[in-house]
């Protein structure tokens, strides 16, 4: 949270993600207002190239529409394959305009990730999965700290790990998703 914001009106606020698979493969996550594919907007990182921001507009990949440049805000965005495992790693604004927004409490998250590094059709290496970040990156997401600077309000833990939410349903490898980064700077998370 920047400086002079708050977590209920916050602007410039944003989210460092990670999606770790055992295995070499393009990774995605979305931000979906009711769970679903269609009308979702994801970040898909494949092998090779930088991961971007994309609209779902269906189930084919000729409907998966690259969003234009002038939404392609991520930071330090990298995806790697290295030694078996694939990594995706992003910062994304939480509120930009013309898209869903990552809140503080609730949201609704699909992840998928293909069988190697062309994108295609998942299959059943995908999940939805509902998350509510306040209440996974600390107790005191939502209480106004009188001095921002003070240690004491620094979250111990700089990553939210939520495998538990989005094993692969089809008994195969897992992929995690890390919420990373996040500190208390203001006294919201």
């Amino acid at each position: 949270v920047p400086e002079g914001q708050n977590a209920a009106n916050c602007e410039g606020c944003s989210i460092t993600m990670e999606l770790i698979f055992e295995g070499e493969a393009w990774l995605s996550i979305a931000f979906s207002e009711d769970g679903k594919m269609i009308g979702s907007e994801a970040v898909i990182g494949i092998p090779g190239s930088i991961p971007q921001k994309y609209m779902l507009g269906g189930y084919d990949v000729s409907v998966i529409q690259l969003m234009p440049e002038e939404q392609q805000t991520l930071t330090d965005a990298s995806i790697t394959a290295t030694n078996g495992q694939t990594i995706m790693k992003f910062t994304k604004l939480m509120s930009e305009p013309g898209e869903i927004e990552i809140l503080f409490g609730d949201n609704e998250f699909l992840w998928a990730h293909g069988s190697d590094a062309t994108l295609a059709y998942h299959g059943n290496n995908r999940a939805a999965f509902s998350l509510d970040l306040a209440a996974a990156g600390a107790a005191v997401a939502e209480e106004e700290v009188t001095d921002p600077t003070d240690p004491s309000v620094e979250v111990e833990e700089d990553s939210v790990n939520v495998p538990d939410a989005i094993q692969d349903p089809s008994g195969g490898q897992d992929c995690t998703v890390n919420f990373c980064d996040n500190e208390l700077t203001t006294g919201f998370l």
